[in-house]
């Protein structure tokens, strides 16, 4: 019989939490690890519709990608999230920067869809393995619209904010899943002509595009939420008596109106 355990062990291996930000809280966040387990169902964020979702396919564990707990949790009241995951016998793993950081995980994911040909972290954060945060690399020569279309159709979106130039080729190009305005530093002093994010801050943008960096902006779980489906991949191979589930109720809560 599998358990959450087993899930718990499988996830530590793809993406080890010792590999996560300080500040973060991954992991098992709810759930008992010796419960039993035979559907799991993966997300970005663990909404309403998603547990509801969960609770429809008989799922008894998500993968929350985002932390469905993260500050100080003081109450877990009637109507809470963390109370209603309790009480229908969901458990909750949550990967996030650990997933960022790892080996084949969120960024590498996203630098697939650029098509870059070699990578290396935008910042080293775990110097004895050579991984962090970020990735740069180059890219065959390309047209920047191009590789806009390309990117857009490898995340499955209609849109992109792009800041900068959509003139010209680029030749290398870096990536941050999420929200990594905070690499725009090591974006500009890796010579990179094109970064593909989730979101970024208006002056941010601004002195990206004066850097003369092109700055395309996903939005935030856009650029994360390819990375379900190749963690699916991984998980089926590691665990192949697991029914693991794409969520259709995840989505981006922003939309384009007009």
């Amino acid at each position: 019989m599998m358990t959450v355990d087993d899930l718990c062990r499988a996830m530590d291996a793809i993406a080890p939490t010792r590999l996560a930000e300080d500040w973060d809280n991954v992991g098992l966040l709810v759930g008992d690890r010796a419960a039993p387990l035979d559907r799991v169902l993966l997300a970005i964020d663990l909404t309403r519709a998603v547990l509801d979702e969960a609770l429809s396919l008989g799922c008894t564990a998500v993968i929350a990608y985002h932390p469905v707990i993260f500050g100080g949790l003081k109450r877990v009241l009637a109507g809470s999230m963390a109370y209603e995951l309790i009480r229908h016998g969901v458990a909750v793993y949550s990967p996030h920067t650990a997933l960022d950081v790892a080996d084949g995980g969120t960024n590498d994911v996203l630098a697939d869809a650029v098509e870059m040909t070699a990578r290396a972290p935008l910042r080293v954060t775990v110097a004895a393995e050579g991984l962090g945060l970020g990735r740069v690399g180059p890219v065959s020569p390309i047209e920047r619209a191009a590789l806009l279309a390309k990117v857009r159709s490898a995340l499955a979106i209609d849109h992109l904010l792009v800041a900068g130039s959509m003139e010209g080729e680029v030749t290398r190009v870096a990536v941050g899943a999420g929200a990594c305005g905070d690499l725009l530093n090591e974006v500009i002093a890796s010579g990179a002509g094109l970064y593909v994010t989730g979101e970024m801050r208006h002056h941010d943008a601004l002195r990206a595009a004066s850097a003369g960096v092109t700055v395309a902006c996903a939005l935030h779980s856009n650029s994360e939420r390819r990375t379900l489906a190749v963690l699916a991949g991984r998980l089926r191979a590691a665990l192949p008596g697991l029914n693991v589930l794409l969520s259709s109720a995840d989505r981006d809560p922003f939309r384009v109106a007009g």
